[in-house]
């Protein structure tokens, strides 16, 4: 039902999308559907936090199996990116809907940055020895360039080849987190 749920909601968007056109897709009938979910906005969150929960395994499966730092940056922005040309339905759903306003949702969103930004966040402050807090303020940045840039990429997807936004984003990512000082015991 999910499947179908996010097909629906990419078509449509959100507030065009119909609980009947769902089920009529998923092959259920309308109640059956209302077993699952009590409304569309549930339908809606649930979705959304499947599919970020899925974004953020993909990435951090990427990023945990390296140990250098570039490196770690190069297959995370490599990973992000390839979950959003295979899944662009759910890359709309998840960035670009206009439902972003609305609390629940809006907390939908939150965790997945909170989530995301902790992890990469704790990878800086590893490396670096600055504040939790600071660490986790670059990651959200960091967070939020490729989030840009992926929106922008997925319009103009044509013209730039996606291992080549990787590249330029690895170089821009790494130049700037290379600038921080490292611990005091490593330097």
């Amino acid at each position: 039902m999910l499947d179908v749920a996010r097909e629906v909601f990419a078509e449509d968007g959100y507030h065009g999308a119909a609980m009947e056109k769902i089920a009529q897709r998923a092959g259920v009938t309308k109640p059956v559907l209302y077993q699952h979910f009590s409304g569309k906005k549930e339908l809606y969150v649930a979705l959304l936090d499947s599919d970020m929960n899925r974004l953020l395994a993909h990435v951090t499966a990427a990023i945990e199996a390296e140990q250098e730092n570039r490196a770690r940056i190069e297959q995370g922005l490599t990973a992000y990116f390839e979950f959003i040309e295979q899944n662009v339905d759910t890359f709309r759903l998840l960035f670009r809907e206009t439902m972003g306003a609305d609390p629940e949702v809006r907390e939908c969103i939150d965790r997945f940055h909170d989530e995301a930004g902790g992890r990469i966040g704790a990878i800086i402050a590893e490396d670096t020895g600055e504040s939790p807090e600071l660490c986790e303020l670059l990651a959200r940045g960091l967070i939020g360039m490729s989030e840009a840039a992926a929106m922008r990429w997925l319009d103009r997807k044509l013209r730039v080849a996606r291992d080549d936004l990787v590249r330029n984003l690895t170089a821009v990512t790494w130049r700037g987190l290379a600038g921080l000082p490292m611990r005091k015991e490593e330097r």
